[in-house]
């Protein structure tokens, strides 16, 4: 379906010769394939998230991911205290606070009573079922 939706995509964007952006298009066709398989979640269809959206949050793991700090070589009050003045804690918790937004969406969405009567299951669907049956057998979910 998504192969499908690239297909369409780029033979409506022919006709008119306009250019494609081919690096963004096939980032939003692995970022579709992903959410679909792992989430359960339509990223074309999304209301919490869409393909712009998805990249920009990626993009700026990418830089994250690039860039050390400076906590990671002096743990402690002094690294702490330079990654604070240098900014790397506040870009740091930006990111994750659009990553924690998008996970708490993903399951308020997967909690949904109408979603649980879907026929196939994710990732997420499979952890919800079993800390459920947890919570029915009186253990904790481990």
């Amino acid at each position: 379906e998504e192969n499908d939706l690239l297909v369409k995509k780029l033979t409506e964007s022919s006709p008119t010769r306009s250019p494609v952006n081919l690096k963004k298009t096939l980032y939003t066709l692995v970022a579709s394939i992903v959410c679909r398989t792992v989430f359960g979640i339509n990223l074309h269809e999304c209301e919490f998230i869409d393909e712009d959206r998805i990249a920009d949050i990626a993009d700026k793991l990418k830089v994250l991911e690039n860039t050390s700090l400076f906590s990671d070589s002096f743990p402690g009050r002094i690294g702490r205290f330079v990654d604070w003045i240098s900014g790397q804690s506040k870009r740091l918790e930006n990111v994750f606070s659009e990553i924690n937004t998008f996970n708490e969406n993903v399951l308020d969405d997967h909690l949904q009573p109408e979603r649980r009567e879907q026929e196939s299951s994710d990732i997420i669907d499979v952890m919800i079922d079993m800390m459920s049956k947890q919570d029915e057998d009186g253990d904790s979910f481990k």
